[in-house]
């Protein structure tokens, strides 16, 4: 097998667990702070270790921006935090098209903070993630569980584009593995200690569950997404991570039987094609910037 499909199949494996993810947090009744705790600190130590056999360290990119590594941190475990509770309230496929939004607010954000110009097709992108996500919702009023999760999915995506778009800056000086293990680390330091309290509700099965999102779905997906990202054009690897939803939604169907309704899975449609749209452009795309 050529380095070039060895690097497609070690992506395309890294966006399946990144999609899988949101499966173990509709599996686990843990709550979504602990959820998210766990998986930034497992996922950080599993990215350390393997640093660590390659003779690096996480740490040694970061000196001297201790602020930008708290705040990247910090935004990383808000965005899981809301990720999760999206989940468990709303279902994986209102959860994860939601998020799937966030290349919508990568361009907006771009707009209003870094004075980027948008292209028309940047903003019938929009216009298609604000329409896809009216039929995504079921239900929008605020008191309902269905707008309540829609919320926090969109929240998850703009905190994302944020975290997405101060990781192009840093990726200048800080190699991607570094970047993911050490946000990972301090996100879970951040939240553990909010979490603390409720580790002592959590069940060894639940615990077995948790280990695993953060070793596998989120360590090792990390590690193969940024090996192959050298070997790969950055429309594929932008393209690609769009998938994500899809093996999700498809994942949660077959093993969940959480089967989208007819008006989600048009509205999903219109999100994710908006978020193709944006990943085929010539300049960088948001797809390419970082995987969930």
């Amino acid at each position: 097998m050529s380095p070039t499909r060895q690097a497609l199949l070690a992506l395309q494996t890294a966006v399946l667990l990144f999609g899988l993810a949101g499966l173990v947090g509709r599996q686990v009744t843990a709550p979504p702070l602990l959820i998210s705790a766990l998986r930034a600190l497992l996922g950080g130590l599993a990215l350390t270790l393997l640093l660590a056999a390659q003779g690096r360290s996480p740490w040694a990119a970061w000196r001297g921006r201790g602020p930008l590594l708290a705040a990247s941190g910090a935004l990383l475990g808000l965005h899981w935090w809301l990720f999760f509770a999206a989940i468990q309230r709303g279902g994986v496929a209102l959860g994860l098209l939601t998020f799937a939004s966030y290349p919508a607010f990568v361009l907006l954000l771009g707009w209003g903070w870094l004075r980027q110009p948008l292209a028309r097709v940047d903003l019938l992108a929009v216009a298609l993630v604000m329409l896809g996500l009216v039929w995504v919702v079921p239900d929008w009023r605020p008191s309902g569980t269905a707008g309540a999760a829609a919320a926090a999915g969109i929240a998850s995506g703009a905190t994302f584009a944020w975290l997405t778009l101060l990781n192009r800056r840093l990726r200048q000086a800080v190699p991607a593995l570094s970047l993911a293990g050490g946000q990972m680390l301090v996100g879970g330091v951040l939240l553990l200690p909010l979490a603390g309290r409720q580790l002592t509700a959590l069940t060894a099965p639940e615990a077995a569950w948790l280990v695993l999102l953060g070793v596998v779905f989120t360590g090792c997906a990390h590690g193969l997404f940024t090996w192959s990202l050298p070997l790969l054009r950055v429309g594929l690897v932008g393209v690609s991570a769009a998938l994500e939803p899809v093996y999700g939604i498809a994942a949660a169907w077959l093993l969940l039987g959480e089967a989208p309704r007819g008006a989600q899975c048009w509205g999903g449609l219109l999100v994710l094609g908006a978020t193709l749209l944006i990943a085929r452009q010539p300049a960088e795309g948001p797809g390419a910037s970082a995987a969930e």
